[in-house]
């Protein structure tokens, strides 16, 4: 019994399922009434570095037999997604011992499951959808495993730009959208904009702002190569205006974002025969919540830039591309809200959440090497664009 359901599935840990769920799992996934998985393994999805909050995400493929005993079995596929307080976090030692119920008050970990639960795939608008939710499951006070729908992956990845303004034609429709704002108000986390700050207080107070200010990024091969005294002066002086653009970020009107709003996150399922708009499956929800108008459009514009796919140059182009797109899904709900609010807050987000971890990034401890310098420079060119639209939304 152990051998044949749970075979090669010791990498899921604690999320590791009983035979009993793995056969409803199954069942549900192949629209079956009731199924018998004779095999399965499991093959972990990567995940970013510093996502404290997943254990881990894994793809579940085997074989299941149904009730007709004639026919052959059939193979099912799932994705399986661990999520556990940002202190058992495996960096978790990182952290000095004084700061970590701060991190565990300020990071929220169970808000993707409670968007599960909330209601939010009934909410939500045109061309878009989550993965259907096979199972809720809780391990206990500090871990809960999300088992759900596996995406087909789209024929073609690369993103055009018509995929850019479809996504936040899409972001603009959920921010309007009565029946998500009350999802949103209905999870406890996402009512708590101010935890934004956190970030800017913990990680860039201690990490992100001192290695602008300091000498020692400048002088990395990497980033020499690709910048400039403008740009080290103009960086320098946008660190120290944080604290004061965060705080102007919360002035401004909120409204319902995924919260992680970039490309990777969109997963693109076709495209409606009608409308010809494409058709997404977004996933990652574990930031959901109210926000400043705009701030989705910066991880929008923010994630293939950060991944190396995107030049950074190109963001002058899909700027109000997306502003655009935004504008006209949010007007939808008649939602007052002017251009004017939403390109300050995706100047303010964007430069905030991920200006900063694009220059000081992870990827220099590899040392100098083309396709690092490749990576810095797009990422460059995303920091000079950022402040820029600081300064052409400055009131």
């Amino acid at each position: 019994m152990e051998s044949g359901h749970r075979q090669g599935l010791e990498s899921l840990g604690p999320g590791r399922p009983a035979a009993e769920l793995l056969n409803t799992v199954a069942a549900l996934a192949l629209r079956e009434p009731r199924v018998d998985v004779l095999s399965a393994t499991a093959s972990r999805i990567g995940l970013p570095a510093l996502n404290m909050t997943t254990g881990g995400l894994w793809r579940v493929q085997g074989m299941a037999g149904g009730e007709d005993a004639s026919l052959p079995p059939r193979e099912f596929s799932v994705v399986v997604k661990l999520l556990q307080s940002p202190l058992l976090w495996s960096g978790i030692e990182r952290v000095p011992e004084e700061y970590r119920e701060a991190l565990a008050a300020n990071y929220p970990w169970r808000t993707e499951a409670e968007v599960y639960s909330s209601g939010l795939s009934e909410a939500m608008p045109a061309n878009s959808r989550l993965p259907e939710l096979f199972r809720l499951v809780e391990l206990g006070p500090d871990r809960a495993a999300i088992w759900m729908e596996d995406i087909a992956p789209d024929g073609n990845p690369e993103w055009s730009d018509k995929h850019f303004r479809d996504a936040a034609w899409v972001l603009g429709l959920l921010a309007g959208t009565p029946e998500v704002r009350q999802c949103s108000e209905a999870i406890q986390d996402t009512r708590r904009p101010d935890r934004l700050k956190y970030f800017l207080s913990g990680v860039g107070d201690a990490v992100l702002i001192p290695a602008i200010k300091g000498p020692d990024l400048w002088e990395h091969p990497a980033i020499s190569a690709h910048s400039d005294p403008a740009l080290v002066e103009g960086l320098r002086s946008f660190a120290d205006q944080c604290p004061l653009l965060v705080d102007e970020m919360m002035t401004l009107p909120a409204l319902p974002a995924h919260g992680d709003a970039c490309p990777q996150n969109f997963l693109i399922e076709g495209a409606d025969p009608v409308t010809g708009l494409t058709n997404f499956v977004l996933v990652d929800w574990g930031m959901f919540g109210e926000v400043c108008v705009g701030y989705d459009l910066g991880q929008l514009l923010a994630g293939r830039v950060n991944d190396g796919t995107l030049p950074g140059t190109a963001l002058e182009r899909l700027e109000p591309i997306c502003v655009d797109a935004y504008l006209e899904g949010l007007g939808r709900s008649a939602s007052a809200v002017s251009r004017g609010e939403v390109r300050r807050g995706l100047a303010i987000s964007m430069a905030v959440f991920a200006g900063l971890t694009a220059v000081v990034s992870d990827r220099l401890a590899e040392g100098d090497s083309a396709e690092v310098r490749s990576l810095m420079a797009g990422r460059l060119d995303m920091a000079r664009f950022l402040l820029d639209l600081l300064a052409q939304t400055r009131s």
